[in-house]
């Protein structure tokens, strides 16, 4: 028996789009947040930023380090009840991470722990969301991203505002409260509904019906007259299904294996060093998210140092997640038009992105830092809103799956490494400039090797059988 995934286009995924949304906006907001955090866990252990950038990193990396295995699970226990899990782990790291007494235990306990609850229902909540949706999927994959700009936004002042009252502990005890709401979001996560196709058996089984049709309105003709045109129809009947069902599982495996040559993702590891266009996009990917994090967590040390108050210097990760929120949106939208090439859409603004990036040490006041840190957040709105549209463009919908469990693993190598080194370049250069120009450097690099992606698409359209 064959299933086929219904596509409701809306209805239900609207409420799947909005739990979505929750979730970005709780896991990106205690993310994007976590500068805040690391300026008092610099001064309460008064470790490195190095060592000390390891519980952000971890955090950041282990939903995208574990994807491939978030798959696995998603698949196996389905989106619901993986996510709901998920939430479940993530509570308990971020609980036990109020009573940490070193950087190491909040490493394990906030960082490892929470980020590796988190990887369930982050992965979940950009695939389900694509599943529910076809014509509108920009659109719905960009509101429910949005979550990353709502939640900076939201959670940025509030962390500030429950360190200031009740320290950095206190602050993760209510953090911990609010990320077991995850669990609800999760507990939404309805599955699509299935269209069943029958086999020969069941299709042969329900011929027999119509056949007691022909018997009633044939009941005055002789007996036996009747009962051998039925077994003729009978047969004739069962023999067409027979075949017309061999035919449809012969086009079926047919398709299959020209998607499986098509995108080169049988098994997802396997399909990264096969698929040209992917392993290229993969290698962008990784250099782009190695250095993603450095102003959400050395902003605010960074305005800081210029003579910024701690308040102020709190805000511009409002003000990044403002902006970014509203980026989400438009690029989600724009995503949607026929008329505009998401390949060039997106390399062009993660150039700029880098661009912007890279000029924040130039800057001594507070309005040029702030005006680029809304640059940053207008053009870093393009990875969310369009990373899983390129990826699908790249191996099918069918693929998908695998294919973005393998580009959130580069992410998530590129996240587990990126933060501490770059506060090692702090630590080694005496201050965040250097740092701050390695980063907007690779990042527009990482646009650069992203607008290759159209040669080798060309390159190998030849091959592809649509």
């Amino acid at each position: 028996m064959t299933e086929h995934i219904f596509v409701p286009d809306g209805g239900w995924g609207w409420v799947i789009v909005a739990a979505s949304l929750i979730f970005n906006i709780i896991y990106d907001g205690c993310s994007y947040s976590f500068g805040i955090l690391y300026e008092h866990f610099l001064k309460d252990f008064r470790e490195t930023k190095s060592n000390t950038a390891w519980i952000g990193s971890l955090f950041f990396s282990m939903p995208l380090l574990c994807g491939p295995l978030a798959s696995v699970i998603s698949r196996k226990f389905g989106y619901r009840n993986s996510t709901m899990f998920g939430g479940l782990i993530a509570f308990i790291g971020f609980f036990l991470g109020t009573f940490s007494s070193s950087v190491l235990m909040l490493t394990f306990s906030y960082g490892l722990f929470s980020g590796i609850g988190m990887s369930l229902p982050y992965f979940n909540s950009v695939v389900i969301v694509a599943n529910y949706f076809n014509k509108r999927r920009a659109l719905a994959i960009g509101i429910a991203e949005s979550g990353s700009g709502l939640g900076t936004v939201i959670f940025a002042p509030l962390t500030y505002t429950l360190i200031s009252k009740f320290g950095w502990r206190g602050s993760l005890l209510i953090l911990s409260g609010i990320v077991a709401n995850i669990i609800v979001c999760g507990a939404l996560y309805r599955p699509l509904e299935s269209i069943t196709e029958c086999s020969d058996k069941e299709l042969s089984d329900q011929i027999p019906e119509s056949i007691h049709a022909i018997d009633d309105k044939r009941k005055d003709t002789d007996s036996d007259e009747t009962l051998l045109e039925k077994n003729i129809l009978h047969e004739n009947c069962k023999n067409s299904a027979t075949r017309l069902s061999r035919s449809l599982n012969s086009l079926v495996s047919r398709q299959i294996e020209k998607q499986s040559q098509r995108c080169g993702c049988i098994h997802p590891l396997l399909g990264l060093f096969k698929n040209v266009p992917l392993l290229l996009f993969s290698v962008s990917i990784f250099v782009m998210y190695f250095w993603y994090d450095v102003p959400y967590v050395f902003l605010v040390g960074k305005s800081q140092s210029v003579g910024i108050q701690e308040s102020s210097a709190a805000f511009l990760i409002s003000l990044i997640g403002i902006v970014h929120m509203g980026g989400i949106l438009l690029y989600g939208c724009l995503g949607d038009k026929k008329y505009v090439s998401t390949s060039l859409l997106y390399g062009v603004s993660i150039f700029l992105c880098g661009i912007g990036v890279a000029v924040i040490p130039l800057c001594k006041t507070y309005v040029p830092i702030a005006f680029l840190a809304a640059c940053f957040g207008m053009f870093s709105a393009a990875t969310e809103a369009l990373v899983s549209i390129v990826v699908i463009d790249i191996v099918g919908l069918e693929y998908f799956d695998n294919a973005f469990g393998v580009i959130m693993l580069m992410e998530g190598l590129a996240n587990l490494i990126g933060p501490p080194f770059a506060g090692w370049l702090c630590d080694i250069s005496g201050g965040y400039d250097m740092t701050f120009y390695a980063a907007g450097f690779s990042i527009s690099v990482s646009a650069c090797i992203y607008l290759l992606l159209p040669l080798f698409k060309k390159r190998n359209s030849g091959k592809e059988i649509e």
